[in-house]
């Protein structure tokens, strides 16, 4: 029975194969066994941050009726030059748009160069729908004028007791709330980056503060004495004690 060589982080795994990370870039490569034993690969390429996405399409390839060697080589450049394509680098790092890069926002899972240029085109705006004919001194003036003839025209209102303030959630709550429910087995062969990815969109839908990716893999090692933590690939691999 052929073999198939690891050269990334599986991030999935089921009876027919595996799905592995290329430590950073946005490739996955997924394998399929072939009726005969024959283990052919095929390269995913990821769009953005969606990881489940590219475990769909990787099951769905598994799953084709008719699959061969032949049909998998021509998917595997067709998609890959499709993939390139589409590919742009940062102007600044010189690397795709991901975590790894330093210019990347991890909380909202985005450019962080971006983000701040449609935060100025936005404040641009409406500095525009300002009057600059009007001195500065005069409007607040007026809004202070406005503020005391209202205050002197509505009855005395009595004072109602502030509700207190619900707690916020801290990045302990947040990782404490990540690995509830977790054993080692759902880390055992992951990279950190892939943890990462898993526990930023956790805290993200879940409204809770992101830890950093290093605060994260400590906190996973501390917790499970079934793992530990092998330096590969760039970062962290989990593998069984």
């Amino acid at each position: 029975m052929a073999t198939k060589v690891q050269r990334g982080a599986i991030v999935r795994k089921n009876d027919n194969g595996t799905l592995e990370w290329v430590d950073g870039s946005r490739t996955y490569i997924g394998s399929a066994t072939l009726p005969s034993g024959k283990v052919i690969t095929k390269r995913f390429r990821r769009n953005g941050f969606d990881e489940d996405e590219v475990a769909e399409r990787w099951l769905k390839w598994q799953g084709r009726k008719g699959l061969d060697e032949d049909e998998a080589e021509e998917s595997y450049y067709k998609e890959e030059d499709m993939a390139n394509d589409k590919t742009r680098n940062c102007p600044f790092s010189g690397t795709e748009c991901t975590a790894t890069c330093p210019v990347f926002s991890i909380e909202n899972q985005a450019c962080a160069v971006m983000l701040g240029g449609v935060g100025l085109y936005n404040m641009s705006v409406n500095l525009m729908k300002l009057d600059a004919s009007e001195p500065i001194e005069m409007v607040a003036l007026a809004v202070g004028e406005l503020g005391s003839t209202l205050s002197a025209s509505q009855p005395a209102k009595a004072v109602e007791p502030k509700p207190a303030k619900p707690k916020e959630p801290t990045v302990a709550d947040g990782l404490a709330a990540f690995l509830d429910g977790k054993t080692f087995l759902s880390f055992v062969n992951l990279h950190g980056k892939a943890v990462m990815g898993q526990y930023a969109k956790f805290c993200k839908a879940n409204g809770f503060p992101a830890a950093k990716e290093t605060e994260l893999i400590s906190k996973v090692a501390a917790s499970y004495p079934e793992l530990k933590r092998v330096t590969k690939m760039g970062g962290s691999v989990f593998e069984a004690a």
